[in-house]
């Protein structure tokens, strides 16, 4: 049974080699997982690195981020992954009280970085950025007008690339006129949508670049199917580190924060 554990800890402790020739033992570490909750909306902080996090705090009137660092090492390396909807604009980078300059990759909803350091011992690594919850609902970026009724809410389907707007005390001869643009929603390759009513395939009219349904007074949902329809943020999930600075097998700690 010794001989099994030592042959698949030997196992885990392989990486791959990358071609500076940095040594193996540099190049081991750990993953930690922050779940950040603050104003009612939930994100993730994902840290890769050869060293410990012992600890993460988020200030939201700071708009920051830090990390409470323990190194057994000299020559330190980490990544950071966070989204940009919870911290964004231009950051400033904090090593143990000392301006930082590392690699920052900002994509459209995820902010990478890459941080190389020495030192042994505790550190404290602070991200600020100049905006919070830099977040809109999905019906503040749709462009419509309705007649004889009123839209109630609005919603996205990612899974069918679908708008869905669910109407409240609609009239007979309804219209709901929708301006159609390629950043919110996409037709399929001969140019056209699906529109369903009350999960009933309908007809609409486009009239320039705006598209209109008629509906009645029995009607409660309008769906409209693309090939693309634009996320809220609260659905976008922080990219996955496939390009890591990093090829490591890590240890996977998982860490609460609630603000």
């Amino acid at each position: 049974m010794t001989k099994k554990l030592l042959i698949f800890l030997v196992i885990l402790s392989i990486t791959i080699p990358f071609a500076d020739a940095v040594p193996l033992s540099d190049k081991t570490g750990l993953k930690f997982t922050f779940p950040v909750k603050t104003d009612d909306y939930s994100f993730v902080i994902e840290v890769t690195g050869n060293l410990d996090v012992t600890n993460l705090d988020f200030d939201k009137e700071k708009k920051s981020i830090t990390l409470f660092i323990l190194s057994s090492i000299e020559n330190n390396s980490l990544e950071i992954s966070f989204p940009n909807t919870l911290i964004g604009g231009d950051y400033s980078i904090f090593l143990d009280g000392e301006k930082f300059t590392p690699k920052l990759q900002a994509g459209n909803y995820t902010t990478f970085v890459t941080m190389d350091f020495e030192g042994i011992g505790k550190h404290k690594i602070e991200i600020i950025g100049t905006t919070y919850l830099d977040v809109f609902e999905i019906r503040d970026v749709i462009d419509y007008k309705i007649s004889n009724g009123y839209v109630d809410d609005i919603d996205e389907n990612q899974s069918t690339n679908s708008l869905i707007f669910t109407l409240f005390d609609p009239g007979d001869n309804g219209i709901l006129s929708i301006k159609l643009s390629d950043e919110i929603m996409t037709p399929f390759e001969d140019g056209s949508f699906i529109v369903m009513i009350d999960d009933v395939e309908s007809d609409y009219v486009i009239d320039g670049d705006t598209m209109n349904i008629t509906f009645n007074s029995n009607n409660e949902t309008i769906e409209i199917f693309g090939t693309y329809v634009i996320p809220e943020f609260h659905e976008i999930a922080p990219l996955v580190l496939a390009t890591s600075f990093i090829g490591l097998i890590v240890l996977k700690k998982y860490k609460k924060l609630f603000v």
